[in-house]
């Protein structure tokens, strides 16, 4: 489908230099514009409280709840998520100076009023925007059409109405959309890539068409051949042309039969005929080919293809091209490359904005494509402070990439065994505690979340990647199982889910941070103590006689507990979490006394 809405390379380009001008004058005016949205909604859970605008430090608001900028270091938001935190109050029109936002998800709040008429001047580069669950009333902005980027919009359960802009219809990049639960009514719009189903639709007051039973004195808004007919009519200028001179030379070809000689007519008719002729087989044959390729789009949709299944994936992450991957990454340049491993090279790159980027180019094997479709699908649908965040992907000439935020400080592995050993690169064990709760945290948040419960399945120190505050963070989920979908979104690339009551993918979980938090006690490779009982000797030399000897030998009790789940023992992640929690609070106590 994306055949159909190909950017322009030049435009594209044009559209990346003026991202980079607005960005770099966008830092002021995205602080004004978090102070304005909280000081125009009403906070009804105190959720905002941490948005403290005293604070002048460099990126300080990239720390607020429910705030994600393009770099932890520069207060330029990229996503916003406030959903399900009570906010009250109407649509925040002090959106317009996030200039740089691209997510913006307000779902399940308590905010009403008319959506604003002018939303391309308010959000105009989102691509995602989710303000269902809500009480916005009135009906949908026709300028919502002029928001080109947007690939994901849900308006479902509110109270809109009206009928919904058949202008919508324009948005090329749209994958995922829906109405549901409002008070619209009319013809629905067709989407040239949207797979809006029955569903998207359902109670509301009088929608017809598309998925839904045909509309009384049906224009055919949603029968392939009128979509060709108004592609005919107004977007090829050849077909249009003729349809216009076409009346024209007949009757000049008339005036000519009866003032001009018979000769002269005789030609003229010939030519008209000719003419007609010609032009018919041209237009028939543009008309067989448009046919061809709507039925083969349907076609594409309905099959389980591997183009299909990365198609539904649009609904998650961004699609980059490979124009731009090869852009970002110097075309692959090899000393761009900043890792190797089995499913393929680990790229650094960065946007014509500066914005620096991890770029996973997978080997070209088969048996990659559900690791792929698997990472998509579970770091698109998921959002936590320690988990990656995955930025887009790209799937072009059967090459597959995934493009992540940069990590400046690389892996823990690498800090605890291949650094040089001098004391300024040598974790001490305050900082290794730190990274063992974020690392704790992140997986119970995996296991107990209330989207898609995941088993990571492969954890070890090598998939903690470490930000430029040593924040940790998970990635690799090419192995992971689904243990549960709570979300009641099918997934899109998996065939099954495995049962929750089958524990064996979190006991694993449980097992292997175990293991990396003796390697984080010991500074040593598993495979040096893996088999030893002393504790004596998985303690690094360098934390001894530091202070933290109590909280160290806390910390390998649990250490020990979790390798015990291999013999059916009971032990969940969340338990683990709030053990290492205990141990960090009784700390704090004997700092603070």
């Amino acid at each position: 489908m994306s055949r159909i809405c190909i950017i322009p390379s030049l435009y594209l380009h044009m559209l990346l230099i003026l991202a980079c001008f607005a960005l770099s004058n966008a830092v002021q005016s995205d602080i004004d514009c978090l102070r304005s949205i909280k000081k125009s909604l009403q906070d009804t859970y105190s959720v905002l409280v941490s948005w403290d605008f005293s604070n002048e430090a460099e990126g300080f608001i990239c720390r607020f709840t429910g705030v994600e900028c393009w770099h932890i270091d520069e207060s330029r938001v990229m996503n916003l998520r406030l959903s399900d935190i009570g906010l009250r109050g109407a649509f925040p029109l002090g959106l317009k100076n996030c200039t740089s936002l691209t997510t913006l998800d307000l779902s399940r709040n308590q905010l009403q009023g008319p959506l604003p008429t002018n939303l391309t001047d308010v959000i105009p580069f989102v691509s995602s925007l989710d303000l269902s669950y809500n009480s916005f009333s009135g009906p949908i902005p026709p300028s919502l059409a002029n928001c080109s980027f947007i690939n994901i919009l849900k308006l479902n359960n509110n109270h809109l109405t009206g009928e919904i802009p058949p202008q919508l219809g324009g948005l090329n990049r749209l994958s995922d959309f829906s109405v549901a639960n409002n008070r619209l009514s009319g013809p629905v719009p067709y989407f040239y890539n949207a797979t809006a189903a029955a569903g998207s639709y359902i109670n509301n007051l009088g929608l017809c068409g598309g998925p839904l039973s045909p509309c009384k004195n049906d224009q055919g808004h949603t029968n392939p051949f009128n979509i060709i007919i108004n592609f005919e009519r107004h977007i090829d200028p050849f077909i249009f042309g003729f349809q216009v001179g076409f009346t024209p030379a007949i009757l000049s070809t008339l005036l000519m039969f009866f003032f001009f000689p018979r000769g002269a007519s005789r030609l003229s008719i010939s030519l008209v005929i000719t003419y007609h002729f010609i032009t018919k087989k041209i237009l028939m044959g543009r008309r067989q080919r448009l046919i061809e390729e709507i039925f083969q789009i349907q076609l594409t949709e309905d099959s389980g293809s591997e183009e299909s299944k990365v198609t539904a994936m649009e609904k998650y992450i961004r699609r980059m091209s490979l124009e731009e991957i090869e852009m970002a990454t110097n075309n692959f340049d090899i000393e761009k490359v900043i890792g190797r491993g089995n499913m393929g090279l680990m790229y650094k790159a960065m946007l014509s904005n500066g914005l620096l980027l991890a770029v996973k180019r997978l080997h070209k094997f088969e048996s990659f494509k559900k690791e792929f479709l698997l990472e998509i699908e579970i770091l698109g649908r998921l959002r936590h402070t320690n988990l990656v965040p995955l930025l887009a992907f790209c799937f072009e000439m059967e090459k597959k990439f995934l493009v992540y935020k940069y990590m400046s400080n690389r892996t823990l592995h690498q800090w605890l065994h291949c650094m040089p050993q001098v004391e300024g690169k040598k974790m001490g064990w305050t900082l290794r505690f730190r990274i063992a709760i974020g690392i704790a945290r992140g997986l119970a948040w995996l296991h107990h979340n209330n989207v898609l419960r995941v088993a990571h399945c492969k954890i070890n120190s090598n998939c903690i990647l470490l930000d430029d505050e040593f924040e940790p963070k998970i990635s690799n989920f090419g192995n992971s199982k689904i243990l549960m979908n709570t979300s009641g979104i099918p997934s899109s690339c998996c065939n099954f889910v495995v049962p929750e009551f089958s524990l064996g993918p979190y006991k694993e979980d449980v097992y292997s941070f175990g293991i990396v938090l003796l390697e984080l006690i010991s500074g040593r490779e598993p495979s040096t103590w893996i088999n030893s009982s002393t504790e004596l000797y998985v303690i690094d030399g360098c934390l001894a006689e530091q202070g933290f000897d109590e909280e160290i030998y806390g910390t390998l009790r649990i250490a020990k507990n979790c390798i015990r789940v291999q013999n059916d023992r009971e032990l969940s992640m969340l338990q683990v979490h709030q053990a290492m929690c205990a141990i960090s609070k009784t700390r704090n106590e004997i700092s603070v006394d």
